[in-house]
């Protein structure tokens, strides 16, 4: 900066007018504008002379007192001209940003200047000050940040322009669990999300589903508003949202004027029908991620500092703490500015600011109830509960007083994670933290292993990598190839599932098993030791076989494992026969949920659970990636083993039970493949679902059909073969899928 520039004390009448007749100013009482006066200086600075540079800390504010600052190269572009009355540096002194362009003199000019330690000193004397600032900077913001909605919807627009249509909107603001709309409502509006977050809701039978989430420069309400039907969702908002609403005249005359309008919102159609129809993954293209720590002694610095530097990989990300936030605005303690200070809307005003230029923000809370904790919960998108795996899992006060007592603080997503040293074995206990907390998921990390910071991440973005094993006899010991295609071609799998012999094969990545374990395990399993033979035929009151061999060759490998101690999130279908409906399997020990999950009707008996009779998966859903993508799978993959045509006969007629047995006991006889009531009953178990395996593959991201075909449903001593179909055809379709998809190839190598 020149040092040209005058400073001295305002002492002149002209200085005091401007005040009077300025927005903000000229509102606040006449006290207090005298204060503000006194505690300003004068400056002067001839034309061409700098008054800061692009990149420097805001130290003061300014008000043109006479001529003119033009900006020289502000980040949009655009000339910023500030004359007579008009300020600068409003935003920098109160967030303790940097500017973000140079601004200089374009002819003489006079500008009162109020320093930084002078307005900490007034927010006590004169708190109206420190407030109407901060209405004005978050109008600025709310401004800048519909300008370029604007210029997304209508094309290039002038100044004029964009004024004209900022004066036919309609400001909404909707606080932390208002409704904007209920479903079923008129469609008489179309909204845009300016800032904040909502949730869409659907009932059905009374039940309640969240759909969606929408975040800042999303639109709200456009199928209804364009179709004439009413609202398909009801609206909530999970933070405090601020929004602009378009009537249909309003959006009819803006359109005319700029056609540009009918081909954005021609898109924005196009992708909710996407969304409807389940072809679209969910996304979170902007978020605010609050670290809350809930075990004493969790090092929540050191955790924050980490998942920051995976978050980076996915998009620009800004961590903000109580310490970092006092050593940025250079102020001790302004983070806990309580809720009734007069500093508290410039604190939130200066939040958003410097959220605005940042893909995530992440919250790392403090340790107990804070003023800054509780600001960082209220503009939580999702909330991580971190806790010491070794810890007492049980609710603390202070974690109730925020999450517990007062359901109004946030209605964000809450997500548990829970941090194992390094050379922590399974875990367990988990059942115990989940218990007394209402969370949609939970997370175990090993606090030295990136790669598990990156898969929380992954899910945290909507870039998880979910992978969903079909039911199919034998023929899912292709699965065994796939998996080891997955491991070698770099694709995490963030979480696993599946139906039948689908389930038994995903449990096992999910326990941490490499390819060499999974390869030896299922090779006794179910060729050196079978786990059913012959004569474990029984008498048929609930099926032909008796259990209690399967059942210990499932406890054999999994023991008092449980599915939520599992390193990989996992979960397995079955059906109740009680209920009429597919089973999905969270939680509870592991192999009696695969034990049920691959009951085929008729064959292996049900399996009680509670007052729950359940069967093979199989019966409703064979290929459940529609669970996959309901438990948050960003990108869904599923393989499929089973086959549309199957048990194809090539004889005019069944043979008599009684040939079939005479050609089983003669050891002359060459043995050949005959059809048995085994294998009726395992294909007709599949039968139900094939119709929804169909529209299953229309809904995930990646469809793999392995070539088992010429594989029985149980040619189990075809292990070898069948694994390697798996491999290779795996191997080959995972690589195609990568190089259509740059970007992930680019998270997964540089995610770690």
């Amino acid at each position: 900066m020149e040092d040209a520039a005058i400073v001295h004390p305002a002492r002149d009448t002209g200085l005091l007018g401007v005040l009077r007749s300025t927005p903000p100013f000229g509102t606040l009482p006449q006290d207090e504008i005298a204060r503000l006066h006194a505690a300003m200086t004068r400056q002067s600075l001839r034309a061409g002379q700098t008054l800061f540079e692009q990149g420097e800390r805001g130290e003061a504010l300014y008000v043109v007192i006479s001529g003119h600052l033009t900006a020289g190269t502000p980040a949009d572009g655009s000339a910023v001209d500030i004359g007579p009355r008009g300020l600068a540096g409003e935003m920098q002194i109160l967030t303790g940003g940097r500017h973000s362009a140079t601004l200089r003199a374009s002819v003489d000019t006079e500008l009162g200047r109020l320093d930084k330690a002078a307005l900490e000193a007034l927010a006590q004397q004169a708190p109206h000050l420190v407030l109407a600032l901060g209405h004005l900077i978050r109008k600025r913001l709310s401004q800048e940040q519909l300008a370029k909605l604007l210029k997304e919807v209508f094309g290039e627009l002038d100044p004029a322009s964009l004024a004209r249509i900022e004066n036919e909107l309609e400001w909404v603001e909707l606080r932390p669990g208002q409704a904007l709309f209920q479903q079923g409502d008129p469609s008489d509006s179309m909204y845009f999300v300016i800032s904040g977050r909502l949730v869409g809701t659907r009932e059905v039978a009374k039940v309640r589903s969240v759909i969606a989430e929408i975040g800042r420069g999303e639109s709200i309400g456009e199928m209804g508003f364009f179709t004439g039907e009413p609202r398909s969702l009801a609206i909530y908002a999970r933070r405090t949202s601020h929004l602009v609403r378009f009537t249909k005249p309003v959006f009819e005359r803006v359109s005319q004027a700029h056609p540009h309008a009918m081909l954005y919102i021609t898109q924005l159609l196009i992708r909710r029908l996407q969304r409807v129809a389940g072809y679209v993954r969910e996304t979170f293209e902007r978020s605010n991620i609050v670290v809350l720590p809930i075990s004493p002694g969790v090092n929540a610095t050191e955790f924050t500092d980490r998942l920051v530097e995976s978050l980076h990989v996915h998009g620009k990300t800004l961590y903000v703490s109580a310490a970092r936030l006092d050593a940025f605005i250079g102020v001790p303690g302004f983070a806990q500015t309580s809720a009734d200070s007069p500093l508290d809307l410039a604190l939130d005003a200066g939040l958003d600011e410097r959220e605005s230029g940042y893909r995530y923000a992440v919250y790392e809370c403090d340790a107990g109830d804070t003023a800054w904790t509780r600001r960082c919960i209220e503009r939580a998108d999702r909330v991580l509960l971190l806790g010491e795996a070794a810890a007492e899992p049980a609710v603390s006060s202070a974690e109730l007083a925020l999450l517990g007592s007062r359901p109004g603080l946030t209605s964000a997503r809450r997500t548990l994670v829970l941090l194992h040293p390094g050379t922590a074995t399974l875990p367990s206990g988990t059942r115990f933290w989940l218990a007394p907390r209402a969370v949609e998921g939970h997370h175990h990390l090993r606090r030295d292993r990136v790669a598990d910071y990156a898969r929380l991440v992954r899910f945290l973005t909507g870039n998880a990598i979910g992978a969903v094993l079909g039911g199919g006899g034998a023929r899912g010991l292709a699965h065994i190839g796939v998996i080891r295609a997955f491991r070698e071609a770099g694709i995490p799998i963030d979480m696993v599932g599946g139906t039948s012999m689908g389930a038994l094969i995903a449990a096992q990545p999910a326990m941490g098993w490499d390819d060499a374990a999974m390869l030896r395990m299922n090779r006794s399993a179910f060729v050196e030791n079978k786990p059913v033979k012959l004569r474990d035929y029984t008498l048929p009151v609930y099926a032909l076989l008796d259990c209690h061999r399967l059942d210990r060759s499932l406890m054999t490998p999994y023991g008092e494992a449980r599915i939520e101690d599992m390193w990989t999130s996992y979960f397995c279908v079955s059906s109740s026969l009680t209920r009429a409906q597919a089973k999905v399997h969270r939680d509870g020990p592991v192999w009696k949920a695969i034990r049920a999950s691959i009951a085929v009707p008729g064959v292996f008996e049900p399996v009680v659970d509670g007052n729950e009779l359940l069967v093979d998966g199989g019966v409703l859903n064979n290929l459940p990636g529609d669970v996959m993508r309901s438990l948050g799978g960003g990108w869904v993959v599923a393989v499929d083993v089973s086959l549309d045509v199957d048990l194809e006969m090539h004889m005019a007629a069944l043979p008599s039970p009684w040939r079939v047995l005479r050609r089983w006991m003669n050891p002359f006889v060459k043995r050949s493949k005959m059809l048995n009531i085994v294998d009726l009953m395992t294909r007709t178990t599949l039968l139900a679902s094939v119709q929804k395996t169909e529209v299953v593959k229309k809904q995930v991201d990646l469809y793999i059909q392995p070539p088992v075909r010429s594989f029985g449903l149980l040619q189990f001593d075809s292990f070898d073969a069948i694994a390697e179909a798996g491999y290779q055809h795996g191997k080959t379709t995972l690589a195609q899928w990568l190089a259509d998809h740059p970007q992930l190839e680019r998270i997964l190598r540089e995610g770690g």
